[in-house]
Order: structure tokens, then C-alpha cells, then sequence
């Protein structure tokens, strides 16, 4: 059973789990309610069924009695509760965060070459930034996990990355906290954001100020 880790913060816990489990394994963990067995059986890849499984066991560890829904967006919420959930996968890795304040999450593959689409998500500040960054690599999956995990916390649809999310400049190396904003038509929203290295993945979790 390869549950990863559980990092505790101020404002939640945040359980991993580390996806090299196979289908039969993960299915022994976890027990599915009518609506999750309907989404689960709609999946057709191995790595999406793990993922979706993953994910749900962790969900079962926070919130064992509640049940998760989803909103006309898409985004994840718990049933008869006022706590805020959000959840990421990436190739290696499932994890959650559960809180009393509105929060986001996302997990990506250091790795990951987001090179071609860099432009779409970066405005040309934090482009100039990042190209002054020791490890441009990092830094860019850095600031497009920030930016996820801003999207998922927000209440917004329809959001140009590099016209509406901005990420402030911060010491990386030296620090794990930074701040970022949300600008729409009908107010600026601001974030705290905290990232985290896990063997070759970055994650990234933010709170709604």
C-alpha cells in the first residue's frame, strides 16, 4: 500500500499517495458509492482508473462519512459540508487538500515540457523573471502549477492564464511561500501559495486571502 506522505499545514492536511499501485491493489483500498462507481466505470484508461481510485481513498481518509460531488464546472465539493476540497494527479502521484478556507491544488512532473505553451500561461513579466532563474525548468512548472491551483480555487470560469493570474516574484530557492492574484472583471482576488518538492514532481497549494 504505498500511501506516500501526509503534509500537515496551518490550513489542512494533505495526504499522498504515490500511484504505482496496480488496479487490483487499489480497488482492495478503496469502496466506491453508487455515483463514483458510475464515474469510475465511464473511465476507459488504466491511468485515469488509478488516479480516480487514488484520489478517492484519500478523499475516504479526510472525509470518511461525507460524500464528493461536482458543480456545473467541474470542481469538486463535499456534500452538507463548508469545507473546500480540492484534489490533483499527476503521472506519479495523487493528492487532496481538505479545508476551511477555499483552497486549490495541483502536482505536475518536474520534468514536464510546457515549453509550447508557455506563452499561453505566462504573462511576459513572469516570462522575464523565470528566464533570470537558475533553473528555468523548475520555475516554469512552478508557476504553472501556481496558476492551477489558483484556477481550481477560484469560483471563475473562462480565465486567461497570462492576462488574469499573476504570480508575484519571490526568492525560490530560498523560500516555499509566495503569493499570487486573480483579476476579473468584478474584483481582484489574492493568494497565498505554498509549493512543495516531491521526488520529481512540484507541488504547489493555495488559499484564498
Amino acid at each position: 500500500m504505498p500511501f506516500f506522505d501526509n503534509i500537515t499545514t496551518p490550513n489542512g492536511i494533505i495526504p499522498i499517495w504515490k500511484l504505482s499501485d496496480t488496479l487490483d491493489e487499489l480497488n482492495t483500498f478503496c469502496t466506491l458509492n453508487t455515483s463514483d462507481k458510475i464515474k469510475y466505470d465511464q473511465l476507459h484508461s488504466e491511468r485515469r482508473k488509478k488516479e480516480f481510485l487514488a484520489s478517492r481513498i484519500l478523499i475516504q481518509q479526510l472525509i470518511p462519512t461525507k460524500e464528493l460531488l461536482y458543480n456545473q464546472a467541474g470542481k469538486p465539493y463535499i456534500r452538507n459540508s463548508p469545507k473546500h476540497i480540492s484534489i490533483s494527479h499527476s503521472a506519479n502521484f495523487a493528492a487532496v487538500i481538505v479545508s476551511d478556507r477555499r483552497v486549490g491544488i495541483d502536482i505536475e512532473q518536474a520534468t514536464r515540457n510546457i515549453d509550447k505553451v508557455a506563452t499561453r500561461f505566462l504573462h511576459p513579466d513572469e516570462q522575464n523573471f523565470i528566464a533570470q532563474q537558475k533553473n528555468q525548468q523548475f520555475a516554469k512548472i512552478l508557476f504553472w502549477a501556481a496558476k492551477e491551483a489558483i484556477f481550481k480555487c477560484s469560483e471563475f470560469q473562462g480565465i486567461q492564464f497570462n492576462e488574469q493570474i499573476f504570480i508575484d516574484s519571490f526568492s525560490i530557492e530560498k523560500s516555499n511561500k509566495f503569493s499570487g492574484s486573480l483579476f476579473t472583471s468584478l474584483k481582484k482576488v489574492n493568494y497565498n501559495l505554498y509549493y512543495y518538492s516531491i521526488e520529481n514532481n512540484v507541488m504547489v497549494y493555495c488559499v484564498e486571502q
